[in-house]
């Protein structure tokens, strides 16, 4: 977020919000209504058609704003522009030198400026160089107290606590170090200070009293020893023996002391160590071991009287906790069955926005019209991990696991017994490029229990529902099974299930459900499913099929923007896990496993508030720059031929209602490949249509000379033999020979052949007499050019033909050209310049369509260095020309805005960037990538735009995208080059590549509209369901009436706690929610960026990232 906002907040109120204030909102909220779904009078295909006077329901929906993004007095606009900058040199601040000395003196005079309104104050030395200042000016003291902590500073006491703030200790086992007796002591010895314990001070720890007696203590094991936070202690425990005695495990809890074992109790760990150790490995992912390896030099950090290992033990307590925590979360101990009655996966954290009947589902949900039931389907994400593996240690019998199938992992038995009786079967692809399949059969798994896990993630939230060990690889009926599991727990009717072999998986899927699928995970038949391949995923399937666009996200009805890449983004933060489960137990993993996965979910639950904020604002600036794209691109298509967009439209239609595999209707997104051409004529005859009626340059000039002609033949005669329509041509000419002259000089270098440099010399001879040539007709139509020329002096960098001034009227400002021209000569050049931009923005799309079709054949057909660097050599020609077309736009354009000057012609033909000359498939041009800040030297900051070309500036060049960029489809818009008319087009083939862009456009406009209508139902779903969660636990303050008073008054206590943090929430949410666009949200997301930064990056397993290597389309 930018400073500036930040700055504003320094100013603003520091009174403290409460999440619980009343919130200005009614209860009774805006509805939904199906017409936001259509398309507003403007073209597109059904995936949203009126629906009629239906409303979802009684709904809450944030504040929606059509101009969001696309304004430049907009508040998106605003934020987007916004952006701080460097200031100048500041005199003020000093600098270390190179070898790093620096005046003491200097520093300390740091003049400290007052904050001044609307002035952006300068930074401060202290601020941009803290460490610069503290090591030149407090070093030395911090230095020196922290030494001075080794004597016995203000205080005269022989024991000291460097645990407390107080450090003395003034009496022996006082109250204050009963209730601390963790606390490490040290004992002055006339010298220095040297760590004893409170035990060897005779501090005795009596349980189950308030006090210090007992009537009848029972000592504790003499080897007892106490985990805590800050090392491992020995301590002097008493249990109680008398007439209120309880069981000593008993006394330990209550003491908030944890025991391993429940008999001859030896190790312990404080409630304070389990509860940091749990929140540690959650978000390090570090394991037990290395965290007790902490606990040990804590202790003693010479190797010498090191405690006696606990580490089993302690493995043993952090499982017992991870599992009781997640039972307790559930409400598991608010309930009569307890623990033990606890159902498969009561343990998972659901997610919110995901639809759930009778929760946050309007009663009349099933009556929704078929172009609005996408609001209520489910997108279930899956994919595999192989780095989350488990070696063969240990067995079930041992380590039978303490919450098997409770939460994400799949109970076993029925699981594997199904895996067992399908493991004959081979899994056979013919299509996937990554040999996710091919692998399943054939890759290691020698000394391996479980070679990975399968898992299911909702595609929307990203919240882990399911997950499945894979026996051997990535199998269908692992897979099957997850899935299946899955799909037990909803109770919707549409389900979009994404999966990166799809097009292989969902073929027979529908008969396996029927055939083989066991009662236990069997979907209802009314279940209705919609197969996806994610987008990363899509580029490495064969394309060669016009039917493989069924399983593109892009195109699929009611899918939104989801990229289906969900499972990628949960693994990355995950893989580390496995360095510590693939040695584990199987019931010790699967309880790890879990308890990460709940974390995730966790996070995912209460950062809904963000996500799904940041993701509607996007949405909604996306869907208005689409919209007005495809209103463009279709108001210029009509214009041309009205009538396409119905035949295309009705194309649309016909392929969406289509039954899968969508086989019989034609595919209006499908494009045929250079393969599929009868010749390769057949592109260059479409290349002819595309330019073959619009007003061209040997159009102008026959115009012209007929015009001439007909003046002759009236009587009229001309100054010279030359008229002025040849004498402007001969001058655009010259201007074109200059252009060619000036790129072949590039090419020469120091290093060039003695042949290189002569050709050049050559070509500059001859222009350089052509010029002189055209320069004797200037006096002719351009009197008054010699006085000009006096009056306004040009000096060219360079004497070379190329750099000469070539007086054109367009080079001559307007109150001189009137004056020295002869009538009409400005006329005559602005209509061959107006024939040069159509010229010139005709040959730049019949060039990017070439190129892109030699690219898509050079990808499929040819392999090798040798012939890989030759067809390279030939594209490179190709891309030369584009720059050269390029060139001459802009040069034309700039000649016509000053004959012309401005008008309606600029909408049709614009400014030329380089983000503009890009092929009618290939994505937006990348936005500058900023590199890392501060790793130059003062003085030494690189230059900026080193790599622009001098000439013109045009960068054509194929921008390589990663994987964070991703494929650039989603949010693509058509370049306005293609959507110039250039003349009616009357053979239907030849309109198939417009055809598959208008309707991709299509397709975008409605998955822009649909993403914001989903995330709108999302936010409503989000909060119906924490407002329904609350409403549960408001109701478990009563569970378990019979129990003791102060186990009652701990369930009350823990139930009402939970239902305010569910409050809390949908109090925030709905603030946060209710005016997205304005300033205040922007604050609010700008303080949370750092805790739910979304994971963008989208790691690929160990076998796919060697495939989408070699599937990326090669740069030019």
């Amino acid at each position: 977020m930018t400073n500036a906002l930040k700055r504003r907040r320094i100013g603003a109120s520091s009174s403290t919000e409460t999440y619980r204030d009343a919130i200005p909102l009614p209860d009774s909220f805006a509805t939904i209504r199906s017409s936001e779904g259509t398309a507003e009078g403007r073209v597109n295909y059904s995936t949203i058609l009126s629906a009629g006077a239906w409303d979802e329901a009684t709904s809450w929906i944030p504040q929606d704003d059509n101009m969001y993004s696309l304004m430049p007095d907009s508040t998106g606009f605003d934020l987007a522009v916004e952006g701080d900058f460097m200031d100048g040199e500041d005199d003020d601040i000093v600098v270390p030198n190179a070898e790093g000395e620096q005046q003491q003196d200097e520093i300390q005079s740091i003049p400290i400026t007052p904050a001044v309104p609307g002035v952006k104050a300068k930074q401060s030395l202290v601020s941009k160089r803290p460490n610069v200042v503290w090591c030149s000016l407090y070093r030395q003291t911090y230095l020196e107290e922290l030494i001075r902590w080794s004597g016995r500073g203000d205080f005269r006491h022989l024991q000291s606590c460097p645990d407390c703030v107080a450090r003395g200790v003034e009496t022996l086992g006082r109250a204050e170090y009963r209730l601390h007796p963790f606390h490490r002591i040290e004992q002055w010895n006339g010298s220095s200070f040297v760590d004893v314990t409170l035990k060897e001070l005779g501090l005795i720890i009596q349980l189950n009293h308030a006090g210090a007696y007992c009537d009848n203590p029972i000592p504790c094991h003499s080897k007892m020893l106490i985990l805590h936070t800050n090392g491992i202690h020995s301590c002097n425990i008493q249990y109680c023996g008398c007439s209120r005695a309880i069981p000593p495990h008993l006394q330990l809890l209550r003491r908030r002391i944890y025991p391993a074992t429940q008999l001859a109790m030896k190790s312990c760990a404080t409630f304070e160590l389990l509860r940091h150790l749990h929140r540690l490995a959650l978000t390090t992912k570090a394991s037990t071991y290395d965290f007790y390896r902490c606990l040990e030099k804590s202790t003693t950090n010479l190797g010498i009287d090191v405690p006696k290992s606990r580490y089993r033990a302690l493995m043993r307590m952090v499982l017992q906790w991870r599992h009781l925590q997640m039972l307790k979360w559930a409400g598991r101990g608010h309930d009569e069955r307890g623990a033990a009655g606890t159902l498969p996966g009561e343990l998972m954290v659901k997610c919110p926005s995901c639809p759930h009947p009778g929760i946050n589902l309007p009663d009349n949900w099933r009556d929704a019209p078929d172009n609005m039931k996408f609001l209520y389907a489910v997108m279930i994400c899956l994919d595999a991990n192989f780095r989350l593996k488990n070696q063969m240690v240990s067995n079930y019998s041992q380590d039978p696991g303490l919450g098997l199938g409770l939460a994400y992992m799949i109970h076993r038995t029925k699981y594997e017994a199904y895996v067992k009786s399908k493991a004959n079967e081979n899994d056979i692809s013919t299509c996937v490029g990554f040999q996710a399949l091919a692998k399943a059969n054939s890759k290691f798994s020698k000394g391996l229990r479980y070679t990975g896990v399968g898992m299911g993630v909702c595609g929307r939230s990203e919240m882990i529902l399911g997950v499945g060990n894979l026996h051997k690889d990535e199998r269908y009926a692992n897979m099957d099974y997850i899935f299946g599991t899955i799909l037990k727990a909803l109770t919707v009717v549409s389900v979009l299930a994404s999966y990166d072999i799809a097009c292989q998986w969902f073929l027979n899927l529908l008969r396996r459900m029927q055939e083989d699928w066991p009662p236990e995970i069997k979907p209802s038949s009314d279940m209705r499913f919609t197969p996806a391949i994610p987008k990363l995923h899509a580029s490495m399937h064969k394309q060669s099929h016009a039917n493989h666009d069924v399983y593109s996200l892009n195109l699929i009805p009611g899918a939104g923007q989801s990229d289906g890449e969900c499972p990628e983004r949960v693994w990355g933060p995950h893989n580390p896990v496995g360095n510590a489960t693939k040695t584990m137990g199987p019931g010790a993993r699967q309880d790890t496993l879990d308890d990460h996965f709940g974390f995730w979910n966790w996070l995912k639950y209460t950062s809904m508030r963000i996500t799904l904020l940041k993701r509607y604002r996007r949405a909604v600036a996306d869907r208005n720059a689409q919209v007005e794209g495809h209103r463009g691109l279709t108001e210029s298509v009509k214009k041309e031929n009205p009538q396409l967009i119905d035949v295309w439209e009705k194309m649309c239609i016909e392929w969406e209602l289509d039954k899968f595999p969508k086989d019989k209707k034609k595919n209006p997104y499908y494009m045929p490949s250079i393969s599929e051409f009868s010749t390769f004529s057949k592109l260059n005859d479409f290349t002819v249509i595309m330019t073959g009626s619009a007003l061209s340059e040997a159009q102008v000039k026959k115009d012209l000379a007929e015009k001439e002609a007909k003046f002759l033949a009236q009587g009229g005669s001309f100054q010279h033999a030359t008229t002025s329509s040849m004498f402007i041509s001969l001058g655009l000419e010259l201007e074109e020979a200059q252009r060619r002259v000036r790129r072949l000089a590039k090419g020469v270098g120091p290093h060039s052949t003695i042949r290189q440099a002569g050709s050049l010399t050559e070509q500059r001879n001859i222009l350089s007499t052509r010029i002189r040539a055209w320069e004797q007709l200037l006096p002719v139509y351009i009197p008054g050019i010699v006085q000009y020329q006096t009056d306004h002096p040009i000096t060219t960098k360079t004497s070379y033909a190329e750099d000469a001034v070539l007086y054109l009227p367009s080079s001559i400002p307007e109150p001189c050209r009137s004056r020295i021209c002869t009538p009409g000569l400005a006329n005559i050049e602005k209509e061959l310049r107006f024939a040069q931009m159509s010229d010139s923005l005709a040959s730049i799309r019949q060039i990017l369509i070439i190129k892109s079709r030699m690219i898509d054949f050079k990808n499929k057909n040819i392999r090798g260095q040798r012939d890989g660097t030759r067809s390279t050599t030939v594209i490179d020609r190709v891309h030369e020309r584009a720059r050269f077309a390029a060139s001459k736009y802009r040069s034309a354009r700039a000649a016509h805005l000053a004959l012309a000057g401005d008008g309606d012609w600029e909408n049709t033909y614009r400014v030329l960037e380089d983000k503009d000359v890009r092929g009618y498939q290939d994505p937006d041009r990348l936005r500058p990538r900023v590199g890392r800040q501060g790793i130059y030297e003062d003085g030494h900051e690189p230059s900026l735009n080193v790599e622009v070309d001098e000439d013109d500036g045009i960068n054509l060049v194929n921008q390589l995208r990663n994987r964070r960029d991703g494929t650039g489809q989603t949010r693509r818009t058509l370049s306005w080059i293609w959507t110039v008319t250039m003349g009616v087009r009357t053979e239907e083939d030849h309109d198939d590549i417009l055809r598959v862009e208008w309707a991709k456009s299509c397709a975008r406009v409605m998955r822009a509209k649909e993403e914001v209508l989903l995330l709108k139902e999302e936010m409503r779903r989000t909060l119906a369901f924490l407002k329904y969660k609350s409403d549960w636990w408001v109701e478990q303050q009563s569970a378990l009436p019979g129990a003791p008073k102060d186990l009652v008054e701990g369930i009350s206590a823990f139930a009402i706690s939970q239902a305010e943090i569910q409050t809390s929430l949908a109090n925030h949410f709905r603030k946060l929610w209710a005016a997205p666009f304005s300033e205040n949200v922007e604050e609010d997301v700008d303080e949370d960026e750092d805790e739910v930064e979304e994971v963008e990056d989208v790691p690929l397993d160990e076998d796919e990232e060697d495939e989408f290597e070699n599937e990326t389309e090669e740069p030019l």
